[in-house]
């Protein structure tokens, strides 16, 4: 039998942006912005999204993170009836994300909840995958999630960082429901670091991106929480 899921935000949380930004200088993010900007490539699975990875393990004691000798990504299908149920790999992430200041410090702010879902599941480390994603669409066309609606995942906890929305996108909206997929709750990131926190008590979708003039951008960092049927 399936253990009950932990509830951490009761499905889920919204963190404005400002939360994130005090205590970084505007040349932090700019330097972090343009990190991002050089450590994504085509997603050599869907043609709509560009992206990245890199897979860490997390020390619940010294609050430190580490390569993961694992760099592969996994869902089951139950997850993701798009692409679960096999082994992926995307284009790497360079190491220097493990020392950059922007992001050890968006790492710390998401802390109390990783501990605290690390003390609850007895977890003395964690497997985390970061990921950076950029989807991208022209006018009358659209780029979409996998999956693609509402879902509930393998992770027991992600943290969705807005990196940027581009004024001239449509679409792009959070949308969370109780597990009968009927949508109880929208919402919208749209400044830098603002942040929805998904644990696996509700399921979640964000709703394709489309443009109403020239190509539309939303760039976001995933924070996943891995599972163990994940580790493959």
């Amino acid at each position: 039998m399936r253990a009950p899921a932990i509830n951490i935000v009761n499905g889920f949380k919204f963190v404005p942006g400002g939360h994130y930004m005090d205590g970084l200088s505007d040349t932090d993010c700019a330097q972090f912005f343009r990190f991002y900007e050089s450590q994504i490539q085509a997603d050599p699975y869907a043609d709509v999204r560009d992206r990245g990875m890199i897979k860490v393990i997390y020390d619940r004691g010294s609050r430190t993170i580490r390569k993961n000798a694992n760099q592969s990504y996994f869902q089951s299908y139950a997850a993701n009836d798009s692409d679960g149920g096999r082994v992926r790999v995307f284009p790497p992430i360079s190491d220097a994300l493990i020392n950059d200041r922007t992001f050890l410090h968006l790492l710390k702010r998401n802390a109390p909840y990783i501990d605290e879902y690390c003390d609850r599941a007895s977890k003395a480390e964690l497997n985390i995958s970061v990921h950076f994603i950029r989807y991208k669409t022209d006018m009358g066309r659209a780029s979409y999630s996998s999956p693609v609606w509402l879902h509930v995942d393998d992770e027991p906890l992600v943290f969705i960082h807005l990196i940027q929305l581009t004024d001239n996108a449509i679409g792009a909206d959070s949308v969370i429901s109780e597990m009968d997929s009927k949508p109880t709750n929208v919402l919208r990131l749209s400044k830098p670091f603002d942040t929805l926190i998904v644990d696996k008590t509700k399921k979640h979708a964000v709703t394709p991106l489309g443009s109403h003039g020239g190509m539309a951008y939303r760039d976001v960092m995933l924070i996943n929480v891995e599972a163990e049927v994940q580790q493959k």
